[in-house]
């Protein structure tokens, strides 16, 4: 699978990958897993990866180098996007009640109006 590196920190040996599939993102850590040869993966770089699932963390592994500092702007990108998503409102009215039409489940479920009438006082039962 290809992917790009989103994040990086070549002193503590860890990475961040966003994946082709679009899936959950992948986490390289340390040497044995960066099977490329060169420097610590950064931010931008294109790599090649397999990935595998334990418990609910998706882990690179093979990871191989294919193009240094290929998307550079991916990173940026990703977080502008965050922030865009983050400032919009996250509930809105999608409908209101009076404008169901009628017909509807909704309208078709409502009991109609029933009126009682009360008995008179000293009224034969």
């Amino acid at each position: 699978m290809i992917g790009v590196v989103v994040w990086s920190s070549g002193s503590r040996e860890k990475a961040i990958i966003w994946c082709e599939d679009q899936a959950t993102l992948a986490y390289l850590q340390g040497t044995a897993n960066f099977a490329g040869p060169g420097e610590w993966p950064q931010p931008g770089d294109l790599v090649e990866l397999e990935t595998r699932t334990v418990g609910n963390l998706r882990h690179a592994l093979n990871v191989t180098m294919l193009s240094e500092k290929s998307c550079l702007q991916l990173p940026r990108i990703l977080a502008d996007s965050q922030q865009q998503q983050a400032s919009r409102p996250a509930l809105r009215v999608v409908a209101h009640q009076d404008a169901v039409p009628s017909g509807s489940v909704a309208s078709s479920t409502r009991r109609p109006a029933t009126t009682y009438a009360r008995p008179r006082s000293g009224a034969a039962r």
